[in-house]
């Protein structure tokens, strides 16, 4: 079942490349006013003077910037008088790549930017911007498959476990969806027409079957379309037409569709479909299936009634059939997803776009759907692609994986299941290491009465609203309860990745307090209106207290609320935080583990459901420029953060803290830390270094040779002896990027 078809039209962008800093200072605002560099020697925009820095001894020559390589400008003079003389008098002594001479203009090879800044102060240029590279429409990331966290995990060809999509068909001939022509085997997608109506499974002349199937395994890499949960392999395909081209088809049709599913080998069944009771006779297969140990799983949509009433196939109470309910982007139930107490998983449904037919299956094309339908198979994909990596795990214990590693949306509260989400938000990345690991003992099982409310707060609610413009990694902000003088709530750089998107944050404060709201722009722009309409809101207890057009430069500041006569109580926290403060030692002391934590008066607290996350941090000889951040992985965009610290936090030099803190046991978090210098921790200024463990166990990973920053995400085990189960992925910025994924043994060795 779906939630109404919404057709997109072909939209041709230009899909730019990343650009250093220096580059980016050159960017095109518009022809002819550019927020690079222009003539008459002043950059607009241009690089920003730091009486900090330029004092800072590490940096004798001012501010340390990285001006990027050797690259192509385009040069534009001021007139043809201009242009013709250059032409005449230096052409000669530059690289020139290309004349541009219907607008005065030269593409100039130049060393770095520092040279395109000197050729932007000649009085004879107009402007200079870099050359930048253009390609053709790549394919498209569905925002559901990084939500799911599916892209960077590959199905394992010739697992044996292969999919089974119970629709209207599917679209052979699709340029996006697998097929046995281009892969070369004639049994890499198979199918069957339980009808005797003249239709064929090959083709779909609804288009909903072929929707379904693009998100579970349209093709990767081919730079088109958009990708699937397992699009970086060949994972075998078997169609059953339970529903004819008309969208439709018979309780019968469908059981005999799910019936061949299971006689071709399919462990994984997607069923996107529902109508009508139960049926006693598809019960009475399910129940013949578990009695004879049958290894699998279907997969169906909860249903679009936006009630709590039973659809089926979806609400059969059986151990191989899951529920999935459809959230939107922020993983907030959508409101045609119907809720009640069968309902095992959620994922993404509400605006999908994946592959589909058009003129009756005679055509194909793509769109954005929503429904539970398009729900359904992000959970069916991930099922799929992590039984591809343990083929001998059963389906109960798959189906345990998905749901004991399901990350639970703020808004519904604590970690246990309920009828909105079940479990959670499907994630294929928490599910993949949790079958590895295979304790599934941490798995909620009850189920609470809900409230009402988007936020289990008990006092007042903050809601900030950010829209994003067209460069979202510029923009922070920084939350803070003038009253007390402390930060409540951040995000940082690089938190916000999508352009042209809202964000909605919701934080839970102590009433009669005053805050101030600073909003940041890295670039100096703000973030509206030459490069999208970004803006922002702010709310308290739903009234709006704060807003912003987004048209400031740098930064922009709000207040709101007053400070109350009474002592207010101490800010409930959103997750557990410590406080922290200096060690005797000088240095951390790896084995045995640290003994000294952030709570001297008592032990861990941790509850069963967590583990003891340990971060020990030694500072250099500028400890002001170190700051840290924890977070859950899949909240990093739009949670607040578990524990972390600010800049000028740490002031004593050549000193180790600990800070112990309560996490989510069998959940994916990421630990980043950043240097304000650019230089690290370790080695020029000082010795200093940092590590993290859990459960009083040596350290996972340490570092302090990082430059910018250094990133870790890591699953939170409470034991990681297993080391074929623990994995970690590292990205450390020191000017560019490096991303790289390494077991703890790779990384101790490294």
């Amino acid at each position: 079942m779906y939630f109404g078809h919404t057709a997109i039209s072909t939209l041709c962008l230009l899909n730019f490349g990343s650009f250093a800093f220096a580059d980016k200072l050159l960017r095109n605002r518009k022809l002819g006013d550019v927020g690079g560099l222009s003539g008459n020697g002043t950059p607009r925009n241009g690089l920003p003077g730091n009486k900090d820095e330029e004092d800072d001894p590490r940096r004798p020559g001012g501010p340390n910037l990285d001006f990027g390589q050797e690259a192509d400008y385009i040069v534009v003079f001021k007139d043809e008088s201009s242009h013709s003389s250059f032409s005449q008098n230096e052409m000669a002594t530059v690289n020139s790549v290309r004349h541009l001479s219907f607008m005065n203009g030269e593409v100039i090879k130049l060393p770095n930017a520092q040279a395109a800044q000197q050729w932007a102060e000649r009085d004879d240029v107009l402007f200079v911007e870099k050359d930048q590279e253009v390609r053709k429409l790549a394919e498209t990331v569905p925002y559901g498959i990084n939500l799911v966290e599916a892209f960077n995990i590959d199905y394992v060809a010739d697992s044996g476990v292969k999919a089974c999509i119970i629709d209207t068909g599917y679209a052979l001939l699709h340029e996006d969806l697998p097929n046995n022509i281009n892969y070369g085997n004639d049994n890499l997608v198979t199918g069957y027409n339980p009808y005797d109506n003249g239709e064929v499974w090959y083709k779909d002349g609804d288009g909903h079957g072929t929707h379904v199937a693009g998100t579970m395994a349209a093709v990767g890499g081919n730079d088109v379309g958009v990708v699937g949960v397992t699009s970086k392999a060949k994972m075998p395909l078997h169609i059953g037409k339970g529903l004819t081209d008309s969208g439709s088809g018979s309780m019968s049709g469908v059981l005999d569709a799910m019936k061949n599913c299971v006689e071709n080998g399919a462990k994984v069944v997607n069923m996107s479909l529902g109508g009508g009771g139960p049926s006693s006779a598809v019960q009475s297969f399910l129940t013949g299936l578990e009695n004879d140990g049958t290894n699998v799983l279907f997969v169906a949509a909860a249903g679009n009634g936006g009630s709590s009433s039973y659809s089926y196939p979806a609400s059969y109470d059986s151990p191989l059939v899951m529920s999935v309910a459809a959230v939107n982007s922020n993983s907030v139930k959508a409101s045609f997803s119907q809720y009640n107490d069968q309902v095992d998983i959620a994922a993404p449904g509400v605006g999908v776009k994946s592959t589909v037919t058009t003129s009756s299956g005679a055509s194909f094309s793509y769109a954005t759907w929503g429904g539970t339908s398009m729900a359904s198979p992000h959970v069916a994909g991930v099922a799929a692609l992590i039984w591809s990596h343990h083929p001998s795990k059963s389906a109960a214990e798959v189906r345990s994986a998905l749901e004991c590693s399901a990350v639970m949306p703020e808004q519904y509260g604590n970690n246990v299941k309920n009828d909105f989400v079940g479990y959670g938000v499907v994630n294929a990345q928490n599910a993949l290491a949790l079958l590895e690991w295979g304790d599934f003992s941490g798995c909620p099982s009850s189920a609470p009465t809900m409230s009402p409310t988007p936020l289990d707060c008990s006092e007042d609610v903050i809601e900030i609203r950010i829209t994003t413009d067209l460069y979202p990694t510029e923009t922070a902000w920084f939350l803070t309860d003038i009253c007390s003088n402390t930060e409540v709530a951040e995000k940082l750089l690089g938190d916000y990745t999508l352009s042209n998107y809202e964000y909605i944050t919701l934080i839970c404060v102590p009433p009669g307090r005053e805050y101030s709201f600073k909003i940041t722009d890295e670039f100096g722009d703000g973030i509206c209106c030459n490069f999208g309409d970004g803006s922002y809101d702010i709310l308290y207890n739903g009234e709006p207290v704060a807003s912003g057009s987004g048209t400031f430069a740098a930064e922009e500041i709000k207040t709101f609320g007053q400070c109350g006569t009474s002592p207010p109580s101490p800010a409930p926290s959103l997750a557990p935080q410590s406080s922290i403060g200096p060690t005797s030692s000088h240095s951390p002391t790896y084995s045995p583990a640290p003994t000294v934590t952030s709570s001297p008066s008592s032990t861990s607290s941790c509850s069963s459901g967590q583990v003891e996350f340990i971060f020990t941090l030694t500072t250099d000889n500028y400890p002001e420029e170190t700051k840290w951040i924890l977070k859950e992985a899949f909240k990093w965009q739009t949670g607040t953060k578990i524990a972390g610290e600010s800049f000028g936090t740490y002031n004593s030099s050549q000193t180790t803290y600990i800070e112990t803190i309560c996490i989510k046991k069998n959940k994916s978090h990421i630990f980043r830390i950043n240097d304000k210098a650019n230089d690290g921790l370790c080695c020029d200024h000082g010795n200093g270094e940092y590590s993290i463990a859990l459960n009083g166990q040596e350290p996972f990973h340490s570092g302090g040779n990082f430059g910018k920053k250094e990133q870790v995400k890591f699953m939170a085990f409470p034991d990681y002896s297993d080391m074929q189960a623990f994995t970690i992925e590292i990205e450390r910025e020191p000017k560019g990027v490096y991303l790289d994924w390494t077991s703890k043994d790779e990384e101790e060795n490294s």
